[in-house]
């Protein structure tokens, strides 16, 4: 049936440690890319900066037709418009049409 008590807590235990290990291992910190202080987000390179969320997801999905990855992010001075180093010379023209 059900077992002994020694059983009982034994699987508790093994369970809270478990847990235990598995909140270290994964965490709870934030998720995605943050920039740095200085603004640096690591392998993506701004190519655009506008005001509002919604031009930066026009600029996104005129890239994203020209087949140039893109991915938007708040930055101090509005929403920044990223690319791969790569990419971002193709981003400037697209965007320049």
């Amino acid at each position: 049936m059900v077992g002994s008590i020694g059983e009982i807590l034994t699987a508790i235990a093994v369970v809270i440690l478990l847990a235990g290990f598995l909140r270290y291992t994964f965490g709870s910190g934030p998720k995605g890319a943050l920039p740095s202080e200085g603004g640096d987000v690591g392998l993506l390179e701004t190519v655009a900066t506008v005001p509002t969320r919604e031009a930066a997801e026009v600029l996104a999905a005129r890239l994203a037709r020209e087949k140039v990855r893109a991915t938007i992010a708040h930055g101090s001075e509005g929403w920044d418009l990223l690319v791969f180093p790569g990419d971002a010379d193709d981003a400037r023209v697209v965007l320049r049409m």
